[in-house]
């Protein structure tokens, strides 16, 4: 017998996976202050948009993880956290994050809206 999960639960599933790789991030950005985690900013739209790919909630979903992206780089940049070199171009690993994480979003929102949920399929 399977259990079908309804869309408020699904979503806050793939929440709680966002903020668990958001507390991943922060706990190894205390760790290393010195080393800038490039894929922190690029991962938390994304996860909910794979998780809830096609369905309704995604675009929840990803507004949480871009959100979830900016209170975590908010905090690292305030707490120098984030002060690991950058990629080129970008001037500093604060600017860097950002813009990632708007590119990131956009990405996401494309992502979200593509393909069946696993539970249609």
């Amino acid at each position: 017998m399977t259990t079908t999960q309804t869309a408020p639960t699904q979503l806050r599933s793939a929440v709680i996976w966002t903020a668990g790789i958001a507390i991943v991030w922060i706990i190894a950005a205390l760790l290393r202050p010195e080393t800038t985690l490039h894929l922190g900013p690029l991962f938390l739209p994304l996860v909910p948009a794979i998780l809830l790919r096609g369905d309704p909630g995604a675009l929840k979903g990803v507004v949480a993880g871009v959100a979830l992206g900016a209170v975590t780089i908010t905090l690292l940049s305030l707490t120098g956290n984030l002060d690991g070199p950058p990629l080129e171009p970008f001037a500093s690993a604060l600017s860097e994050s950002l813009i990632v994480l708007a590119v990131s979003a956009m990405i996401a929102l494309v992502v979200a809206r593509t393909g069946q949920h696993s539970n249609d399929r």
